[in-house]
């Protein structure tokens, strides 16, 4: 065999060494992560926070702005102010929900306040309010926590339709008759509303845990306010939050002049 031969023999043994080689050496391939379907996405988160304690913020448009918090038996917590539709009156309320019947409350009507029969000397007494004595459709019954209020379970039961726009969001659609706003609407509110009109977009953040963490609902026009976006964001999920019921001394039975402030 010559030399001109050896070399293109050697050139060639080398060639394949190399691809040996390389088809060994060749990194596996990876798996692409697989994407969860969206309402499995939002099941699950709902499924991680249940039960759990938390604490959360909200506004709606110009209307409400608010916070609260809930322990892990349901009593709960919400700071808030409203714009009453009805007559332009701005209410902010502190208001307690102990699982059960009992209702407390704390309100500010700024200098309005000490010209309402029975609250001139309530000075700063949490208010036990009679839970049935508030009209159900009525939005003050609406804005009283309960032990399912503001829950991201609450808001997932409402979900009709869902798709994934990232990793962390999600969006849908979402009926509000079933669910979906951490501020409930009064019963004769949403019975103006058409079965098309209750059903609005929302879209959902998930955080590294799979847990939900802000949600933003299209709320439409109701209860003479416009159509405006609802947003809510969660925190704190499992943390220690306690709630108690106030002591007889710092709470008084609420003036039936209270029933009336709150149609």
């Amino acid at each position: 065999m010559n030399r001109s031969r050896l070399a293109v023999t050697g050139v060639a043994v080398l060639a394949t060494l190399m691809f040996v080689s390389a088809c060994v050496n060749k990194p596996p391939a990876t798996t692409p992560t697989q994407v969860k379907p969206a309402m499995q996405v939002l099941t699950e988160a709902a499924e991680k926070t249940k039960g759990q304690s938390f604490k959360y913020a909200l506004v709606y448009g110009e209307i409400l702005t608010g916070s609260g918090s809930r322990d892990e038996k349901g009593n709960a917590t919400r700071d808030v102010t409203v714009k009453t539709g009805a007559n332009g009156l701005s209410i902010a309320a502190k208001i307690m929900t102990i699982v059960g019947d009992r209702v407390f409350v704390k309100l500010d009507l700024g200098a309005m306040g000490a010209l309402v029969p029975g609250l001139a000397n309530v000075g700063n007494r949490w208010l036990v309010v009679n839970g049935n004595k508030l009209n159900p459709n009525s939005l003050s019954a609406s804005l009283v926590p309960n032990p399912d209020s503001s829950t991201v379970d609450s808001f997932v039961k409402g979900v009709v339709t869902a798709e994934n726009v990232s990793v962390t969001e999600v969006k849908g659609t979402v009926d509000l008759a079933k669910g979906g706003a951490p501020v409930a609407l009064p019963a004769s509110e949403m019975a103006k509303l058409t079965a098309a009109q209750k059903v609005v977009a929302f879209t959902a953040t998930v955080d590294s845990q799979g847990r939900i963490v802000k949600t933003v609902v299209s709320m439409p026009a109701v209860a003479g306010y416009p159509a405006s976006p609802l947003t809510t964001t969660y925190s704190d999920f499992g943390s220690t939050i306690t709630i108690t019921m106030p002591p007889e001394t710092e709470s008084v039975d609420a003036p039936d002049t209270i029933y009336l402030l709150l149609p």
